[in-house]
């Protein structure tokens, strides 16, 4: 008897774990298709939740409530054109010198290799034998990725006409897709905040009434991870870009403000914004004719930088606003890539620490709010 009581419950937990992992599969395939949709839906979300304390600002002082969410709406417009300009003509400048750039960065990369192997065991023979593997390497991807055929352009002299409409065709659909999906985002932040108090009460009415008061909570600390994530980022935004201005300007980097700028920006996309960074100063480095000196203290300040934020700015700044492990943070940071790209990174913790806050109190989904916590701690939870 007892066996067979065994024999049901070992069935039943496999039959429940497939329907899991099916469920999971379709239900990140259809993130993935859905894509276009629910990108920026979502980004104006947890953009909404950072402006909504701007938009009570303006109310508080006797703005109407179309006006106060107009100007906290424009306001976000404006950061965003603001970041995208400096961001566009300074890859447009990169593009511009790629070929410089590649030039004077083999010159330092030979005074560095020079340097090693007159001051370390390394030598001149294993140096240049990986070189030499490592051109063959190049060569052989080349090879294989731009095999002539009779359709292919690279044989010709200089492109032709329609070939050059054409690519010219596909970057203008390209920059009207960023525009549309932009002023999207913007229509959405505008109508989130302007009808929040709507959403909110239809969250509540999904609710027996003598939960709303608990749902209310839930829907209040959602909001504000979100919010206080964000903000908190900003913040961590400037002094990375005091960090950064110190360290390039004593590296002797011209134009260091705005690269430290340019790279405390790029550091609200988690793990990979900051190489983004480093990669700017050094391409600007090379065209300035930076010595190797620079190119090594460039090095250490985003080392020291990055150093000082993960394990001293953010436990200061962030603290227990962000409820989530770190396990699961690098978790949520590539799923998101895989689903969804930068924008997916970007998006990943905000959304999946209120996730986290959620499953704290729901009663069925509390062992996975103790496992998504970083502190542990029981929360009172909604009645069913």
């Amino acid at each position: 008897m007892k066996i067979s009581e065994n024999t049901d419950n070992r069935g039943r937990i496999l039959i429940y774990a497939t329907l899991l992992l099916a469920s999971l599969y379709f239900f990140f395939l259809g993130l993935v298709h859905a894509k276009a949709f629910l990108a920026p839906l979502l980004t104006a979300m947890v953009l909404a939740f950072l402006m909504v304390p701007v938009t009570q600002r303006f109310e508080r002082r006797g703005c109407h409530p179309v006006l106060a969410t107009s100007f906290s709406t424009f306001v976000l417009f404006i950061l965003a054109i603001g970041f995208a300009s400096v961001f566009f003509f300074q890859a447009k400048s990169f593009s511009d010198d790629w070929e410089m750039i590649q030039g004077r960065l083999q010159e330092n990369m030979t005074v560095i290799t020079n340097y090693l192997v007159e001051t370390t065991p390394l030598r001149q023979e294993q140096v240049e034998r990986y070189n030499l593997d490592l051109q063959r390497s190049l060569d052989t991807e080349e090879d294989q990725t731009d095999k002539p055929s009779e359709l292919d352009l690279s044989e010709q002299d200089e492109p032709s006409p329609r070939y050059a409409e054409g690519r010219a065709m596909n970057a203008i659909w390209a920059i009207l897709g960023y525009l549309t999906n932009f002023l999207i985002v913007l229509v959405y932040v505008f109508l989130f905040i302007h009808f929040r108090r709507k959403f909110k009460n239809f969250i509540l009415r999904l609710f027996p009434r003598e939960s709303r008061a608990q749902a209310a909570h839930i829907v209040m600390l959602s909001a504000a991870v979100s919010r206080q994530y964000l903000a908190g980022k900003l913040l961590l935004m400037v002094f990375l870009a005091i960090l950064y201005y110190i360290g390039l300007f004593l590296s002797g980097l011209e134009g260091a403000l705005l690269i430290s700028l340019l790279a405390a920006a790029l550091s609200i996309i988690p793990v990979i914004g900051n190489l983004f960074g480093y990669f700017i100063a050094l391409a600007v480095s090379l065209l300035a004719e930076g010595g190797a000196g620079t190119l090594i203290g460039i090095t250490l300040t985003f080392a020291m930088a990055q150093f000082i934020d993960t394990y001293i700015l953010q436990p200061i700044v962030l603290g227990d606003k962000l409820d989530v492990h770190p396990v699961f943070i690098i978790i949520s940071v590539v799923l998101g890539y895989h689903v969804w790209g930068i924008i997916g990174m970007v998006l990943s913790i905000p959304l999946f620490g209120m996730i986290t806050v959620v499953c704290r109190y729901v009663p069925a989904l509390n062992p996975f709010g103790y496992l998504f916590s970083r502190n542990n701690v029981d929360e009172p939870s909604i009645r069913e």
